[in-house]
């Protein structure tokens, strides 16, 4: 299954909790879900109110990223914040600043994301999904 269009290899949606999980099943095998917000002071960048330079999901979890391939990442907006996702595909940066209500699922093996500006209340819902060969 593709995500998005070849050129552009992620997808924004506007949906409930309930139908965003349901689409990241179409993807393949949940391996992880989680809550990222701005949770700690040390440790995981994402449980942290800092920006997040340009990288893959796994590259951070190598235990995690070992034992299952993290193919599709998908992000939904429990509550909405200042920070911005951003996605990097072909040297072009695009910025999304995820409200309620919001999902972003992109190929993590063909895109790089990151986040700038502060978290503060924000809260995502994270699922990484490995394909099913």
């Amino acid at each position: 299954m593709i995500i998005g269009t070849p050129h552009q290899p992620w997808e924004l949606l506007d949906t409930t909790a309930e139908d965003f999980l349901l689409q990241m099943l179409k993807y393949g095998k949940p391996i992880e879900t989680s809550l990222v917000g701005s949770f700690d002071q040390s440790g995981r960048g994402s449980r942290r109110d800092i920006p997040l330079p340009f990288h893959r999901d796994g590259d951070y979890s190598k235990e995690k990223a070992s034992k299952n391939s993290i193919d599709v990442v998908g992000l939904f907006c429990i509550r909405g914040g200042e920070a911005n996702t951003l996605i990097k595909y072909n040297d072009k940066i695009t910025s999304y600043n995820l409200k309620k209500g919001q999902g972003i699922i992109f190929d993590n093996k063909e895109v790089l994301h990151a986040r700038e500006g502060e978290v503060g209340d924000r809260l995502l819902l994270r699922v990484w999904v490995e394909r099913q060969k």
